[in-house]
């Protein structure tokens, strides 16, 4: 059933694609330098690959999302951990942590340039500021949710508070801390372009803007499918990171 679903993910795409080709390129119902086909799109990808531009940029903007990506793991999961498994943590932390959640973040992206420069500081800065709140939100809510009865029969079974955690709680919410970071590799992505748009000179981001000022809209579209492609890859690997961990809640579950 998997495979089944999967050969018509690919089919709908391919068929949005020829649909695309034909009504650009075919029927000449737009204009191609302003929607461009995907035939013009791939000629552009080859030719930044051809160039080096492509793999420079992507190097660039690869470094920054590893690092803010990363760094927001490290500090998202044990900040839902802490909020989701202690009362006074959320009563002291928590309106702090949901007033900085309901702040439009990128809109902090130009004060990250003043402040931290134009290096890869702010581009880090905001990739993790975009990626660490549905990380600490899933793991959070993951803790919250663990059924009492299996924390009961824990401690009927002599265990400890520290055992009680690492052992029931912390499984019983794994699943939904993979979930919140799959959700955090999307909005790296979102980091990444908006990052780059301001203040930057490298990057996948930079090159997007570039691309788009000089009219060249078939590689900002060929750039932009590329962060979707390489986004739901890695969306796929963390999900299949968590059917491996967690089979027990992947049946069911994209």
């Amino acid at each position: 059933m998997r495979d089944l679903k999967r050969w018509a993910v690919a089919l709908e795409v391919a068929a949005l694609f020829a649909l695309w080709e034909l009504a650009i390129s075919g029927l000449k119902l737009a204009n191609p330098s302003f929607v461009p086909p995907p035939s013009a799109i791939w000629t552009a990808f080859t030719g930044m690959l051809a160039d080096g531009s492509l793999p420079e940029h992507a190097w660039f903007s690869t470094q920054n999302a590893v690092a803010g990506f990363l760094l927001a793991v490290v500090v998202g999961v044990p900040c839902g951990l802490a909020l989701g498994s202690s009362r006074l943590v959320s009563d002291v932390a928590g309106p702090p942590f949901w007033t900085a959640y309901a702040m439009p973040r990128i809109a902090f992206q130009p004060l990250l340039v003043l402040w931290l420069g134009f290096g890869a500081a702010p581009k880090i800065l905001i990739i993790f500021l975009m990626a660490v709140f549905p990380i600490a939100i899933n793991t959070m809510d993951g803790i919250r949710g663990v059924d009492p009865s299996l924390v009961r029969a824990a401690r009927v079974y002599g265990a400890g508070r520290i055992q009680v955690f690492l052992k029931v709680q912390l499984w019983a919410a794994l699943p939904l801390i993979l979930t919140g970071i799959r959700m955090g590799v999307a909005r790296a992505m979102v980091g990444i372009v908006v990052g780059e748009f301001i203040g930057g000179s490298q990057g996948l981001g930079y090159l997007i803007f570039r691309r788009s000022a000089d009219f060249d809209l078939a590689s900002a579209l060929a750039l932009t499918l590329l962060l979707v492609v390489i986004a739901n890859v890695l969306m796929a690997l963390v999900s299949l990171a968590r059917r491996i961990a967690a089979p027990w809640y992947a049946e069911g579950v994209s």
